[in-house]
């Protein structure tokens, strides 16, 4: 293709492929048609998209709303406090959190376990025997 067929629509400039892919004319500064375009789609997709969100969830608020179309990606932490360290307690709970205070059933879902572990290995040991067993009386009465 020459070179011709890359003309600014506005100030009729010839432009490179690379000057194309651009938001604007370098010469006239005159938005490209389909950046323009592009730009109001994103506008739209964004309105949309927060008025689902409200619509779904009416106590968030529009600064909350994550990943607006087309919007450069947000810093960790701007929706809100950075989370803590790994092992650290949870925002409101002072240094006294203990987490185990709420697991009051750890001792029988401990011993549910074990008592399951062993009777799955009763029952597969039983069964090995068996079919050894079995294997030899098979021979045995040939």
């Amino acid at each position: 293709m020459s070179a011709d067929l890359y003309r600014c629509g506005t100030c009729g400039a010839s432009l490179s492929l690379e000057q194309l892919r651009g938001t604007d004319c370098p010469f006239c500064k005159q938005a490209f048609p389909h950046h323009a375009r592009a730009v109001e789609q994103a506008q739209l997709v964004n309105q949309v998209m927060a008025q689902q969100i409200h619509a779904q969830n009416p106590w968030m608020q529009p600064p909350q709303v994550p990943g607006q179309y087309g919007a450069p990606m947000q810093p960790p932490g701007a929706y809100g406090a950075p989370p803590g360290a790994y092992g650290a307690p949870p925002a409101g709970y002072g240094a006294n959190f203990n987490p185990n205070a709420y697991n009051v059933y750890g001792a029988q879902v401990n011993q549910a376990v074990k008592r399951s572990m062993t009777m799955v290995f009763v029952i597969v040991g039983l069964s090995f025997v068996l079919g050894i067993g079995g294997v030899v009386a098979a021979l045995l009465l040939n």
